[in-house]
């Protein structure tokens, strides 16, 4: 047995981010990818099993499971990085760092292939579906943290203005909001521009819902705790003279708590169905549950921030005190299991890459790809010791 060199597995986890790079997907049917995962892990010496559209690996003989997470989709975006190895399908991106998550995972099975666990096992989680697919639930659903014992994840770009490049951050508890979505109409009567009494117009209506969501957001919620409601789309009419008969809104609402989760959706609600009342409109409500809360196990993050120090040094480790109001599916496995959810800095202001992810210019300093794998590595050893 031999363990791989630091060298070596920041080498093998950029080719395989590469690879996977120039072959994004988007969703749950993720097949170029799926079958470049399990040929890679096949090299390795270990078999990939399918599992809720995800792949799952399992390395070891013998003592308690640890999970690792990686996710495997990309966004419909259209690539500007002009990278060599850019995107090959169109209108598909890896812009957030979800092809670094899978070559830095595969890199840990090439580096678990020469010094396997002693004492533990390691299950290595393929996910697809993570942005806005409840991919982390089709995977449980199918089984893939049947035995495990505790679980670890990593997300790469900038996430934290709380971490500088190449620093690793850690927040025992809530750590990223549940990311719900809304939408709905206040349905009127159209009739010419001219001659509003004639009309129902709904446009006024939907001006006083966006004031009225500021002044909710603003008094209602307790000021002390995030709480973001935002409203990204909204439509209406088609033309200059022409009242339109509806008024269209969308929106998402972030929260790291269940009691404001559920007063995000009711007072939400509650200013839409009010103020069609005041203008004589119908209206029409819908509530999209996003995700929820990402919460971490104030003992899971201790153990992990622990061995990341030991890993990359405690001046690259940080604990955060502030949350993330995006979102993120891996809440769903840290619901099921104790576990740690954590953030790397992977920008380079030297070799221009400061775009934040999701950005179509988005990018990661590779030379750090293969501590995201150390990191996980040396978790997954910390955790079984003390989820034996």
């Amino acid at each position: 047995m031999s363990r791989m060199s630091d060298d070596t597995m920041t080498e093998r986890a950029v080719a395989h981010r590469r690879t996977l790079h120039a072959i994004p997907e988007v969703g749950l049917d993720l097949p170029k990818t799926v079958a470049y995962i399990r040929q890679a892990i096949a090299a390795a010496g270990f078999k990939a099993m399918d599992c809720g559209g995800g792949l799952i690996v399992d390395i070891g003989n013998a003592g308690p499971l640890i999970a690792i997470r990686a996710d495997m989709d990309a966004l419909p975006i259209v690539e500007e990085t002009g990278l060599s190895f850019a995107s090959t399908h169109a209108g598909a991106m890896h812009a957030c760092g979800h092809d670094a998550h899978s070559g830095a995972l595969i890199a840990c099975a090439e580096a678990y292939a020469g010094m396997p666990p002693q004492d533990y096992r390691v299950r290595l989680i393929f996910q697809p579906g993570e942005e806005g697919y409840f991919g982390a639930k089709a995977m449980i659903a199918a089984g893939c943290l049947s035995g495990v014992s505790a679980i670890v994840g990593a997300h790469v770009g900038h996430l934290s203005e709380e971490l500088e490049p190449g620093q690793a951050g850690f927040l025992p508890g809530p750590m990223m909001a549940a990311s719900d979505l809304f939408a709905g109409r206040f349905i009127g009567s159209g009739g010419h521009g001219a001659a509003p009494h004639q009309a129902l117009d709904p446009i006024p209506a939907l001006a006083q819902f966006v004031d009225a969501l500021q002044a909710f957001r603003n008094r209602v919620p307790d000021q002390r705790k995030p709480f973001v409601v935002s409203l990204c789309e909204l439509s209406a009419g088609t033309t200059y003279n022409v009242i339109p008969g509806e008024a269209r809104f969308k929106g998402t609402a972030r929260t790291l708590e269940p009691a404001e989760r559920a007063l995000a959706r009711t007072g939400i609600e509650r200013a839409c169905a009010g103020i069609a009342a005041v203008h004589g409109l119908g209206y029409e409500f819908e509530w999209l549950p996003g995700y929820p809360p990402l919460t971490n196990d104030a003992k899971a993050t201790g153990i992990v921030m622990a061995a990341a120090s030991s890993a990359l040094g405690p001046e690259n480790v940080r604990q955060m005190v502030v949350p993330s109001m995006g979102g993120e599916d891996f809440a769903y496995y840290l619901a099921q299991v104790p576990g740690c959810f954590w953030f790397f800095n992977t920008q380079a202001s030297d070799e221009g890459k400061t775009y934040p992810n999701h950005h179509p210019r988005f990018d990661v300093d590779e030379r750090l790809l293969g501590k995201v794998a150390m990191v996980n590595m040396a978790a997954a050893a910390a955790l079984a010791r003390d989820y034996a």
